[in-house]
């Protein structure tokens, strides 16, 4: 007779580093914000500790600084989850693929990693920066991402999912720029379950990684130089239209947004960005909102503070009113 299916756990690694590109707030590293008197960062530990399909924790950063912030908190670091705390690194490709490699058994030390036992190994990688998320939207997140068929799982969330958090009735709000697919108004959670030994071509993560911030008009050059370099006129298609979707949106022009998006299908630029990066790649939607509420500049700090206790109010509400899946096999499980 079969046993049950025993539900797989998987380790976390909390992307909490700082170096000269990183985004400040108010000239402090995000992480060390604090919400009603305690450190942003801990409240996203506090949320992972809760979290059935997490294993262990693993948050990289200035090591000595998140040290002293979790012996602050009195954050047990044995249980409920077994905390480590690692240096980082000069870069956040670096700090997450060295991370990971800690996650192996003697720390991924095999002469060759792309034919190791561990080439299907899965982390998930979460931001420091996102206070509202909560336990449920981690699960449901895990549960439904389908391993067997795909390398990188992205969450994301839908513009409608994010309208409650906007301004209104003379109250501050968050409003975030998103993904314009032809289907539907996406903003990336910036959850990603995500196998790193199945993706092949790390070394353009690891070139990207300059260009990642796409407010500076130069770095949206050469980012789009770049990709004409690997993917010619085919694929720098859809980079247009994603880049001439955030502008018109920011002007306020729904009908070219709306011309726009449709370069964009979900699925071809799925299939796009699995080529690029030779893996499987897919966008996942959420209906929790939580994980998509970052903290990107001062504004959106302020927003927060006044607002932190309505919105957790209103996301715990929202937690119990969206049922947990069953966790399918191809998605998690051992199979016994």
């Amino acid at each position: 007779m079969n046993s049950k299916p025993t539900p797989k756990k998987f380790d976390a690694i909390l992307v909490a580093g700082e170096g000269e590109s990183s985004y400040k707030v108010y000239h402090r590293h995000k992480a060390f914000l604090k919400l009603e008197g305690k450190c942003i960062v801990n409240y996203v530990v506090e949320t992972l500790q809760q979290v059935e399909s997490i294993k262990d924790i693993y948050i990289v950063g200035l090591k000595d600084r998140l040290q002293q912030t979790l012996d602050e908190a009195n954050i047990d670091l044995n249980y409920p989850k077994r905390i480590y705390v690692v240096q980082q690194r000069d870069n956040l490709y670096e700090n997450i693929w060295r991370t990971f490699l800690k996650t192996l058994p003697n720390e991924g030390n095999p002469p060759d990693l792309a034919n190791s036992e561990h080439k299907d190994t899965a982390v998930l990688i979460v931001p420091c920066d996102a206070p509202l998320i909560a336990p449920d939207e981690v699960d449901y997140f895990i549960a439904n991402c389908d391993l067997e068929n795909y390398d990188h799982v992205l969450g994301l969330v839908s513009e409608r999912n994010l309208e409650y958090f906007y301004p209104r009735d003379n109250r501050p709000g968050i409003k975030m720029a998103y993904l314009h697919l032809k289907e539907k108004s996406c903003r990336i959670n910036n959850l990603h379950l995500v196998k790193p030994l199945r993706i092949l071509n790390r070394e353009y993560i690891r070139d990207m990684y300059q260009y990642r911030y796409q407010r500076n008009i130069k770095n949206v050059i050469l980012f789009g130089l770049k990709l004409i370099g690997k993917d010619r006129l085919e694929r720098f298609k859809y980079y247009i239209g994603l880049e001439a979707c955030l502008l018109f949106a920011s002007l306020g022009m729904r009908p070219m947004v709306d011309y726009f998006r449709d370069w964009t299908p979900k699925r071809e630029f799925e299939q796009c960005i699995s080529r690029i990066m030779k893996t499987r790649f897919v966008g996942l939607e959420t209906p929790f909102p939580g994980a998509a509420l970052d903290i990107d500049n001062d504004r959106d700090y302020e927003t927060i503070k006044v607002r932190f206790k309505e919105w957790r109010e209103y996301l715990a509400r929202l937690d119990r009113s969206v049922p947990l899946p069953i966790r399918s096999e191809s998605a998690v499980y051992n199979k016994a």
